[in-house]
């Protein structure tokens, strides 16, 4: 069963801040046990117009649950901070 949580990224980005990003919403859901997979928009231009129809937007990483969007490393960090990644990704 896929996992309800989609992290859309990128193997080839060649900016600094969009790795550290990528990496740290990475570990944010690791360390709160979170399951998720990966989808590499750099691969997979279907999955990259899903995931730009879908948010509007085309910065990575973005996060999505049950093919919806939820935001982005900003905002995940934000829910770190409150304890609250579980609640902000609706998956309580």
């Amino acid at each position: 069963m896929p996992a309800r949580v989609i992290l859309y990224y990128s193997s080839v980005s060649g900016a600094l801040l969009v790795k550290k990003a990528q990496s740290r919403v990475e570990n944010i859901l690791k360390a709160r046990k979170v399951e998720y997979d990966l989808v590499d928009v750099a691969a997979d231009e279907e999955a990259k117009d899903y995931m730009q129809s879908k948010s509007g937007k085309n910065s990575l990483p973005q996060i999505f649950v049950d093919g919806e969007y939820k935001g982005g490393p900003d905002e995940l960090e934000e829910a770190n901070e409150d304890g609250a990644v579980q609640s902000w990704l609706g998956i309580e």
